[in-house]
Formats: structure tokens, sequence, C-alpha cells
């Protein structure tokens, strides 16, 4: 067994510091977005995805990396003062690793976000393999990042536990074999039904719990 974190929404509790940057960097473009566009068209896919959805597919290359670190700077500004895993992770991974059971992210941020994130929280040391929007062509929900960091545990996909927030992300573990736990921070347990199984935070789920998902 090997067991994939997505990053926003589930290593960390940081919708609402996205949407935030994201709502800022659209009013100063003229492109108006609400919360509710952001959880349907926007969470869990790259920000290239974002930036093409939000300016068409003949945005230039050179514009859409301009316009990622714009925003992915004002994301990390907000959020710095709040970084925190989400409720019960640090147990849970504690308890992956004293079984050791292989462990990877694979986040659709930027590598400047993963590391912010994984070496602010001091947790890179869990996780035998980090793969971001940079190591994939295809974004969420494209199965792509699933079925490599799948490889990277050295594992078949069949035999991954993939966590993740968001649809796009839900889809793109479950497209790739894996099984999927959904985790209710970006939207309510009843919206995640995608998931094979779903839970509020990591004070839900233990080692013995965990088999028993892949189990059934």
């Amino acid at each position: 067994m090997g067991v994939i974190f997505d990053m926003d929404g589930v290593i960390i509790h940081n919708h609402k510091y996205h949407v935030e940057a994201w709502i800022t960097f659209c009013k100063k473009y003229g492109k108006p977005l609400t919360e509710d566009q952001y959880r349907d068209h926007i969470n869990g896919k790259t920000a290239r995805d974002i930036i093409k959805y939000l300016f068409g597919d003949d945005v230039d290359q050179e514009k859409v990396k301009e316009f990622t670190n714009e925003k992915e700077s004002l994301y990390r500004e907000l959020y710095a003062p709040h970084l925190a895993l989400t409720p019960g992770l640090e147990v849970f991974l504690n308890q992956l690793q004293k079984h050791k059971i292989p462990m990877a992210v694979a986040t659709s941020a930027p590598t400047a976000n993963a590391d912010f994130t994984l070496d602010g929280l001091n947790i890179r040391h869990y996780f035998q393999a980090v793969l971001d929007e940079n190591d994939v062509v295809n974004g969420k929900p494209d199965p792509e990042i699933y079925r490599k960091a799948s490889a990277a545990l050295k594992n078949d996909p069949a035999d991954c536990i993939v966590f993740e927030d968001a649809i796009a992300g839900i889809r793109a573990g479950k497209a790739a074999g894996c099984t999927v736990i959904g985790v209710a921070t970006s939207h309510k347990l009843h919206e995640l039904k995608e998931a094979d199984y779903c839970i509020n935070n990591f004070t839900e789920v233990d080692i013995d719990k965990l088999k028993e998902i892949w189990g059934s």
C-alpha cells in the first residue's frame, strides 16, 4: 500500500486564502470571480490551467508565468501567518511512517508553494516523493499526476490511497485507478460523493480505518 496526499485543502486547510488571493488578483485585472466560480472551475487545478480559464487559451506562456507568480506570491503572503497542518494529520503521518507505508505528495501547486508548505511545516521527511505542477503535462482532473506518484512509490495505482479535497482531484485519483478518500475542507461531505470514502479531517482516520477502506 502507498498513500498519496494532495496538498492544498488536505495537508493544510488553506481554501479561503486561495479564494481571497484569486479574487484580489482577478479584481485587479477586471475578471470578476466569486467563491462558487472558484469551487466549480478553479479548485484543484494547476495555475496555468486557471490562467487560461480566466484569460483564454491564447494567453502566452510568459504571461501565464507572470500572472501565476503574482497570484501565488499574494497567496503565500496572506497564508503565512496561519500556516498549520490539518487537524490530526501529524499523528496520522507518524502512524504511516511507523508502519513503513510509503507516502507521496501530488499537488497542482507550483514548486514555490510546495516548498513553502512542506519546509515551513517541517514535514518533507515523511514523503518519498513530491510532485507538483512542473512534473506533469496535464493537470487534474487528468490522472497523470497520480499515476506518476504511484510509480514514484513503486506501487500500482490500485495499491494506492489518495487523499483529496477537490472534485478535479478526486476524479484524477479515480481515473488513475486509486482508492480516493475525500477531505471535506473545500467542499461539504455530500459534495464529495465521487470519492470512495469521506472524512472531515484526519482525526477521523487511522491505520486500521485506512486498511479497512482499502480492503473494501
